[in-house]
């Protein structure tokens, strides 16, 4: 029988409001066909299949705030996906990122150390993990245990010369040496590309951490983008639109995600990018990114498998606001400060540098809160519903004693909706023992093994650390899981929203 190749020019694209995020994964890649791209590319390569090289290039180092789900690729997706890899027999596996512009603002934001925040690390790493370059994620559960290695590219480049206009420049050195390439990007709003997706996403291994300095005053950050792609192309691209941020500054905050439970995923990365753009109705050419690679590598005829649809309320960021980041790139001082507008909240882990702590930063910083404010007014429609929450409890605390009593339980519990509530209640009356541990949406006490498929990787994370409480505090779990449900019962509009078609709880 003749071989029959892989298709590549298919686009899956999904939306499924009832499906959960990790099933709907298996699903897209199973109509992009991603398992037969890998497998013919494995064959091809003629080396043994624990041999192959898979690197994943995740968007980890735009998140800011872990609150903001709808700025960077849900952790837990990309956990879910190693496993899939590890299952079908792929041992050497590398997830990948480099550092970012916010490394000029705050403290701690070496990749690992914003890979522990986020959830793909312990947390308690994040001080200790400061200038390193590698650490091991663990992928336990349905079946595997192994660690995989992470790697800030941005103290591992090796240098590459594209030739022409385009010269010297430093690339990562793990995403070169790989066999197969998978891109995981986030789909989101961006001012200065007006969309981000799976060739914005690549952007992230061209490794030097101040990204201003090195590539937009050069002006060079759409052709460098481009020959990456054409010099190492990516075999594979999955964008997470399953949250995701939108408006002027989507690509940098957005408290409250708009959630189309959408993945988009295909093995060409410009016609991922394409059906993608046309999604949020944007002109994929709006991007220079995008515009640049067609000269490269001309958009092909593809064909889509699936359906997917776009929420009504969704903003894109103004085109104009592309022109002028573009007009302003080539000067540092401004395009930093430009950026520093996008960055009036912050997360406690992440403190401000002793550099920005001068008056005119301080000045320059706090003016910023007012704008930050005005483009993102979901963060105060969650504090005041953080308010109500606490000041009601501690009005009714007779009806739950143990919740009401703790700041952290009061905290954590605000990231959870009604379902992960119950589910969690539900838990707790099996009278877990024992130390708990994660990976991804798993659980794990002792031999016992739990699977939490919550909508948000930040209830996970809160479930994870309110256990540790419990622990730690040796509270009554079953008086504990009975105050939970009373408070589905109680107050169940200061749980999120669970509109399927509008804004998603934290």
């Amino acid at each position: 029988m003749p071989e029959v190749k892989p298709d590549r020019n298919i686009v899956a694209a999904i939306t499924d409001h009832d499906l959960d995020k990790y099933s709907l994964l298996e699903k897209v890649l199973g109509m992009s066909g991603f398992f037969e791209i890998l497998d013919g590319s494995w064959e091809n390569s003629g080396k043994p299949r624990k041999d192959f090289r898979i690197v994943v290039k995740p968007n980890i180092s735009m998140m800011l705030r872990r609150g903001d789900i709808g700025t960077y690729t849900d952790p837990f997706l990309v956990i879910h996906l190693l496993r899939l890899l590890l299952k079908r027999g792929y041992e050497n596996l590398t997830v990948v990122e480099s550092q970012n512009l916010y490394g000029n603002w705050f403290e701690n934001r070496g990749v690992l150390q914003v890979a522990a925040r986020a959830g793909y690390l312990e947390e308690t790493g994040i001080t200790s993990w400061k200038n390193q370059t590698r650490a091991e994620i663990r992928v336990k559960g349905g079946g595997t245990d192994t660690r995989v290695p992470l790697i800030d590219m941005t103290n591992e480049a090796v240098p590459c010369d594209f030739g022409g206009r385009a010269g010297k420049v430093l690339v990562g050195k793990a995403w070169v040496e790989a066999d197969f390439r998978v891109n995981f990007a986030k789909l989101k709003t961006h001012f200065y590309s007006c969309s981000t997706l799976a060739i914005k996403n690549i952007y992230g291994c061209l490794p030097l951490q101040d990204k201003v300095r090195e590539y937009h005053c050069k002006r060079m950050v759409g052709p460098w983008t481009a020959r990456l792609i054409k010099a190492f192309p990516v075999h594979f691209s999955i964008v997470d639109a399953y949250s995701s941020a939108d408006g002027w500054l989507g690509v940098k905050i957005k408290a409250i995600a708009v959630k189309p439970h959408t993945l988009i995923a295909g093995g060409d990365i410009m016609a991922v990018d394409d059906f993608g753009s046309r999604l949020m109705r944007i002109n994929p050419e709006k991007s220079i990114m995008f515009s640049e690679l067609k000269k490269l590598l001309p958009l092909r005829p593809y064909r889509v498998a699936g359906e997917a649809s776009w929420p009504k309320r969704w903003r894109n960021s103004p085109y104009f606001l592309s022109l002028v980041c573009r007009v302003i790139e080539s000067s540092a001082d401004i395009m930093d400060y430009a950026g520093a507008l996008a960055t009036g909240g912050y997360d406690p882990c992440f403190p401000h540098r002793e550099t920005n702590r001068g008056l005119i930063k301080r000045f320059l910083y706090y003016f910023t809160n007012p704008a930050n404010f005005l483009i993102d007014l979901g963060i105060a429609k969650l504090r005041l519903r953080e308010w109500l929450f606490v000041r009601r409890l501690r009005i009714n605390r007779e009806k739950v004693p143990i919740i009401s009593g703790s700041d952290f339980l009061l905290s954590r519990l605000t990231f959870l909706s009604p379902e992960d509530l119950r589910q969690l209640a539900g838990f707790l009356r099996l009278g877990p023992a024992g130390e708990p541990s994660g990976s991804g949406h798993y659980l794990f006490f002792g031999r016992r093994e739990f699977t939490f498929p919550f909508r948000q990787s930040t209830a996970n994370l809160a479930v994870l650390e309110i256990l540790m409480e419990i622990q730690k505090q040796n509270l009554d779990l079953q008086n504990l899981a009975k105050e939970l449900e009373n408070l589905g019962k109680l107050y169940p509009r200061l749980f999120g929203e669970n509109l399927k078609y509008s804004y998603c709880y934290r």
